[in-house]
């Protein structure tokens, strides 16, 4: 009990109340930083799923143009004169 009395006749005095003041302070500035950190991981983190699946979106459109392509029996077959088969 009597640390807590210390403590609170600290923090009225003059010096004490300085060191109150810059305990709060850090505290917000820490807080704030921390929320900042957060968000940006999260933004980050969603940026790279849409790059994904961005990805992938395309990768299925190659693929259906590909297809596309194939399946048209009027054009011009791709010279295959490389293959060693």
């Amino acid at each position: 009990m009597t640390f807590l009395v210390g403590l609170l006749s600290f923090f009225t005095g003059p010096i004490g109340r300085y060191v109150l003041i810059a305990l709060l302070a850090a505290g917000a500035v820490s807080g704030i930083y921390l929320k900042g950190r957060s968000e940006g991981r999260a933004a980050c983190i969603a940026e790279g799923e849409k790059d994904v699946l961005r990805t992938i979106e395309r990768a299925d459109d190659a693929r259906a143009a590909a297809d596309r392509r194939n399946a048209d029996d009027g054009r011009l077959r791709d010279d295959d004169t490389f293959r060693r088969d």
